[in-house]
C-alpha cells in the first residue's frame, strides 16, 4: 500500500517578509497588484525521485463539498495562470483588493522555452473558511514536451497511481482542456496531448469534458471551436451542440497602470463572470467515480503487454515458417545427393531465445524499478521493465487475472512467474549445418527442438527399410514433418492474431478514445496480417478504427508520436 511521507509541512520562504493579509501567504511582489504565495502543506506519494505532489491550502474540512477537476493542456496555453485564477475566485479576491494569490511555484512558461518547469503531477487542494466549496485541482504537466514519449508514459503511470491509491483521488467532476482562444487549428503536438489524455478514460467521462479558452479577446472564440470540432474531440455539448467552453483573458495579475486600469477592470469582471459560470457547471450532479477509468488504464496496460508479447510471438512464428521453408528448399535442391547417401551443407536462419539483464534500460523514466515480469515455464517476457512499474511482485501485476497470466503462451499461474532485472530477447543467427547433422538432430531431439520429429516413427522406419532406401524415407519423413510444422505454426499464428484483435476491440468498448495514436500503431501491424488470414469482417472493424487516424485530425498526433523516436515500434512494423 502506498504511504505518504511529509518531508516539509510548509513552504519556507524566509527571504520574503510576512505582511498583513486576509490569507496565510507570503509576499512576492508589492505590485500593484500585490502578489502573494499561499502557504501550503505539502505531501508526496512514496519517496520516488519524481512523484505525485499533494499541496493543501487551508484546514481540511470533510463537511465541505469538494469539487475535483483534472487540468490538461500544453504548457504555453497558460495553464498555470488558469489554476491561480481559480484559486483567487475561491478566495473571493476582487479587483478593488489589488492583490493576487499564487499557489503554484512555477512561473508561466514562455512560448520560446523548450522545457516544462516541472515533470511532476501536482494536486492542489484548497479549503477557504468562508467558502462552502472546496476545490481539488489535478495538474498534469504539459504532454509533448522535449523530454519525449517516455516522460508522457511516466505521467500516465503517475496518474494511474494517483487514482488507484487508497489515499488518492476516487472521483472527478470535470476534465478541463486548456487552450488558447485564438487557436484556428490543433497542431500534431496538441492532438497528441488530447489523445494521450482521452485514451485514459472510459466513455462515461465524456459529458464532464469542457474547454477553458485563455487569452480571449471578448468576442466568440470561433477559431478555437472550429479547431475542436475538426479534431472531433469528445466533450460536453450545449443546447446548440457547441463544445462547452469558458472564456478567460488571464490579466488578473497584470501590472496596474492608471491609463490601463479601466480596461483591466472590465477584463477582471468578464473573467469573474466566466469563473462563476464554470463553478455553476461544477455544481451539477455530474460527478464520475473512477472505476471505469481505472479499468481503462489497467486494460490498456494489459493490451500493451499483450500486444507486445503477441507481436514477438507472431514474428517468431513467421521466422520459424521461414526457417522451415529454407530447410524444404535445401532438401529439394539436394534430393539427388540424398538419394546417393551423400552428405551436404546448407544454411538456415534461426532465432534463439536468451535472457539478458535490464540494467541498460533508461532508468530516468522508470517509476519504481527496472524489473520485468517473466514466465519461467514459457520462457517469455510477459511485462517488460518499462511497463511493469508499480507491482511489487508478479501476483500484483496488472496482466494477472484470477491468478493467471493473460500474456504468456501457456497462460501460466502467477506462481510460475518471477519479477527480476532480467528479460527474454530473441537473437537471430545464420547457421550452417549438414544433412547428417539434421538427421542426428532428428534422432536425438524432443518436441521442443525447432526441427521436431516423431522418434518412434523414425526408428520404425529405420528398422524396416534397407539402407538403400533409408535416406529416401528420411527425406520423406522430414518433408512431411516440415509440412506439419508449417501448418501447426500457421494455426498458432492465427490464434495469436485472434487474441490481438479481441484485445483491441475489448479496449474500444470501454475507452473514450479507442482510436488514439497508440492504438493506431497497433492496427498497422495487425491489419495486413488479418487480411492474409481472410478475416475480412475483422479487417473492416480495424480499418474503421483506423479511418479516423487517416484523417487529418489524428494523423498529426500519430506523426508527433512517431517524431519522438519510438524505434521499437518502427522495428516491429518493419518485420
Amino acid at each position: 500500500m502506498t504511504t505518504f511521507n511529509d518531508p516539509q509541512m510548509h513552504r519556507s520562504m524566509d527571504d520574503h517578509p510576512r505582511i498583513a493579509t486576509r490569507h496565510d501567504a507570503l509576499l512576492i511582489s508589492k505590485g500593484p497588484p500585490v502578489l502573494y504565495h499561499l502557504n501550503t502543506e505539502r505531501k508526496y506519494i512514496d519517496g520516488t525521485d519524481e512523484k505525485v505532489r499533494w499541496w493543501t491550502y487551508g484546514r481540511r474540512d470533510r463537511n465541505k463539498q469538494n469539487k475535483v477537476i483534472l487540468m490538461v493542456g500544453e504548457t504555453a496555453a497558460e495553464k498555470t495562470t488558469m489554476i491561480n485564477t481559480m484559486i483567487n475566485y475561491l478566495l473571493g479576491v476582487k479587483f478593488e483588493d489589488e492583490e493576487f494569490y499564487q499557489i503554484t511555484d512555477e512561473e508561466e512558461k514562455h512560448e520560446d522555452q523548450t522545457q516544462s518547469q516541472t515533470s511532476d503531477i501536482t494536486v492542489y487542494e484548497v479549503f477557504v473558511k468562508e467558502n462552502p466549496t472546496a476545490l481539488t485541482i489535478i495538474d498534469i504537466p504539459g504532454y509533448g514536451d522535449t523530454e519525449g514519449y517516455e516522460k508522457d508514459i511516466k505521467m500516465t503511470h503517475y496518474l494511474f497511481k494517483l487514482l488507484f491509491d487508497e489515499k488518492g483521488i476516487h472521483y472527478i467532476d470535470a476534465v478541463c482542456f486548456v487552450m488558447k482562444a485564438s487557436q484556428n487549428r490543433l497542431s500534431g503536438k496538441e492532438l497528441y496531448i488530447f489523445h494521450s489524455t482521452l485514451s485514459l478514460f472510459g466513455k462515461d467521462i465524456e459529458n464532464n469534458i469542457v474547454f477553458l479558452l485563455t487569452q480571449a479577446a471578448g468576442g466568440p472564440p470561433t477559431d478555437a471551436l472550429n479547431a475542436i470540432k475538426t479534431a472531433d474531440i469528445p466533450c460536453r455539448r450545449d443546447e446548440g451542440n457547441e463544445p462547452v467552453h469558458f472564456l478567460f483573458n488571464n490579466q488578473q495579475k497584470a501590472k496596474r497602470e492608471k491609463r490601463y486600469e479601466r480596461g483591466l477592470k472590465v477584463s477582471w469582471e468578464k473573467e469573474d463572470k466566466s469563473m462563476t459560470e464554470f463553478f455553476t457547471f461544477l455544481e451539477e450532479q455530474n460527478r464520475k467515480s473512477v472505476p471505469m477509468t481505472l479499468e481503462v488504464l489497467k486494460e490498456r496496460g494489459r493490451l500493451e503487454a499483450c500486444f507486445s508479447s503477441l507481436v514477438d510471438r507472431i514474428s517468431e512464428k513467421e521466422e520459424k515458417t521461414e526457417e522451415r521453408k529454407q530447410i524444404q528448399e535445401a532438401l529439394r535442391l539436394n534430393r539427388d545427393k540424398i538419394e546417393k547417401c551423400e552428405n551436404f551443407k546448407f544454411t538456415v536462419h534461426k532465432d534463439e531465445k536468451k535472457q539478458v539483464l535490464t540494467k541498460n534500460v533508461n532508468v530516468k523514466y522508470l517509476i519504481c524499478n527496472d524489473k520485468a515480469t517473466c514466465c519461467s515455464v514459457c520462457k517469455e517476457t510477459c511485462h517488460d521493465e518499462q511497463a511493469c512499474w508499480w507491482a511489487p511482485d508478479p501476483s500484483k501485476c496488472e496482466i494477472m487475472i484470477d491468478g493467471h497470466c493473460t500474456v504468456c503462451t501457456g497462460k501460466c499461474h502467477q506462481d510460475k512467474h518471477v519479477k527480476e532485472n532480467k528479460k527474454y530477447v530473441t537473437v537471430k543467427s545464420e547457421v550452417t549445418m549438414t544433412f547428417d547433422e539434421l538427421k542426428q538432430e532428428y534422432e536425438n531431439t524432443d518436441e521442443k527442438t525447432v526441427t521436431d520429429f516423431d522418434k518412434n516413427k523414425y526408428e520404425n522406419t529405420k528398422k524396416t527399410h534397407e539402407s538403400d532406401v533409408k535416406e529416401s524415407e528420411n527425406i520423406t519423413a522430414i518433408e512431411r514433418k516440415l509440412v506439419n510444422d508449417l501448418e501447426k505454426i500457421q494455426n498458432e499464428k492465427s490464434k495469436l492474431l485472434d487474441e490481438a484483435y479481441v484485445a483491441i476491440m475489448s479496449l474500444s468498448k470501454i475507452a473514450l478514445k479507442a482510436d488514439s495514436a497508440f492504438t493506431l500503431q497497433h492496427l498497422d501491424f495487425l491489419i495486413p496480417r488479418l487480411k492474409e488470414e481472410g478475416k475480412e469482417e475483422w479487417v473492416k472493424d480495424l480499418e474503421d478504427l483506423k479511418k479516423t487516424g487517416e484523417e487529418k485530425k489524428n494523423k498529426g498526433a500519430v506523426q508527433y508520436l512517431m517524431a519522438f523516436g519510438q524505434q521499437n515500434w518502427n522495428a516491429l512494423l518493419q518485420k
